[in-house]
């Protein structure tokens, strides 16, 4: 077992900084709060480093880690703003087209949201976070053959609803 020393923490956590930053942007939406959520984190993680000592896959601990992390703040914000508020509208585009980009992905998101918590969690990390297969897979805690199979189904289920939408 190695001990958690301010360099191994410096090779081990803060390279995943990047990963962690894109994973909150996607749940949360802002990338204000998800600098603040990947900050809160990594503190964590910094006070409880012994902890990790006994930890087999360090990244995976710190991606779960992250994803409650942003659970717990959208668990809080919910009650204090609609999700449609979260949703920025790109500032170039005239007002009419980015009304519709604006509804079209508060839409995406409501759906999304529908969905099953795992399936939810697997597409936030696929589209908004850009993770791959294995890095969702970690950070989920489930196997490469069932994140694509939730892929799979969560694209089929989109795709019809954005069917029926428009």
């Amino acid at each position: 077992m190695i001990q958690m020393t301010e360099q191994r923490f410096s090779e081990k956590i803060v390279p995943l900084h990047a990963a962690m930053y894109r994973m909150a942007v996607a749940m949360l939406g802002r990338s204000d709060e998800a600098a603040d959520a990947v900050q809160d984190v990594i503190v964590k993680l910094w006070t409880n480093r012994r902890a990790l000592d006994s930890v087999d896959s360090v990244s995976g601990y710190c991606m779960v880690a992250m994803r409650n992390e942003c659970a717990s703040r959208l668990t809080r914000a919910r009650s204090a703003l609609p999700l449609d508020a979260a949703v920025d509208c790109s500032k170039g585009d005239n007002p009419e087209s980015s009304l519709e980009n604006r509804d079209s992905l508060a839409y995406l998101r409501r759906a999304i949201e529908s969905m099953p918590q795992t399936q939810a969690q697997v597409m936030h990390l696929s589209a908004f976070a850009g993770l791959s297969n294995p890095e969702i897979a970690q950070a989920v805690g489930i196997s490469e053959v069932n994140v694509r199979s939730l892929l799979s189904r969560g694209r089929k289920k989109l795709r019809l609803l954005f069917s029926k939408h428009n």
